[in-house]
């Protein structure tokens, strides 16, 4: 089953042809980030375990290793690396509009982070971009706004990005770090983190990288995107070792 609550906001201009609706859809943050932008305020909010995260999960697994050697190992932060090349973008009717999510548990749709690509919709619509959003049972939690507004317009743009989850003292946690496309230049970092309360889930063991592909949504100019791929995943466990999965495995 699909993600249950989807944003596919088209322009208030009318739509070529192709740019229809396709039905099928099928921590965090290393020391040498590539955002350089000033942080703004909301970036404190998390407190430490935002800090810690941003510190590369260094700290973070300092203070889950006492717990590891009690519990055994759980998973406790997952990291996707995706691509997605754009062949013919229309910024006149900002096309194409891509969503992607990541989720918690993949057997429960109710609860799951969101990443929508050269737009922002919830309560109002806004063009180019991204925006990222937490969201549990159909109520948004929490969303951040890129400050890049432009929509997408160059031909055979490539724009690579990291996907980043975490549970940590009762908190879900999700951000997009390590961006960069032709066009917009390098985006994400600490400002796009977005939080939400574990619903009791205590580590991600029932994450998989096939919700992730089969969930990307493409609702507006599919034929405008030259292809989607998930490329590496890693796991991230109490104890601190990492396991590499190398998807290397088309969305679109």
């Amino acid at each position: 089953m699909g993600p249950k609550r989807i944003f596919r906001m088209r322009s208030d201009r009318q739509a070529t042809e192709g740019d229809k609706q396709n039905p099928t859809r099928d921590p965090f943050f290393s020391a040498s980030s590539k955002q350089g932008t000033e942080m703004s305020p909301s970036i404190t909010r998390f407190g430490a375990a935002r800090t810690s995260l941003i510190a590369g999960g260094l700290c973070l697994l300092a203070m889950l290793h006492g717990q590891a050697f009690a519990e055994g190992p759980e998973l406790f932060m997952v990291e996707e690396d995706w691509e997605m090349t754009i062949n013919d973008p229309e910024p006149n009717i900002n096309s194409p509009q891509v969503a992607f999510f990541l989720y918690p548990d993949s057997e429960h749709d109710d609860c799951y982070f969101q990443l929508q690509m050269n737009y922002a919709a919830e309560d109002s619509y806004s063009s180019g971009g991204f925006r990222v959003g937490a969201f549990c049972n159909e109520i948004p939690v929490d969303e951040e706004r890129s400050p890049i507004r432009q929509s997408l317009a160059w031909d055979n743009d490539h724009i690579e990005w990291t996907s980043a989850m975490a549970v940590f003292n009762g908190q879900l946690m999700f951000a997009v770090k390590d961006g960069h496309g032709m066009q917009w230049g390098n985006f994400g970092g600490p400002e796009y983190l977005v939080q939400m309360d574990d619903q009791n889930l205590h580590c991600l063991d029932h994450y998989t990288p096939q919700k992730s592909l089969e969930s990307v949504d493409i609702g507006f100019g599919a034929n405008r995107v030259a292809s989607i791929r998930l490329k590496t995943v890693r796991l991230t466990y109490t104890d601190g070792h990492t396991t590499t999965i190398h998807v290397n495995q088309v969305a679109h």
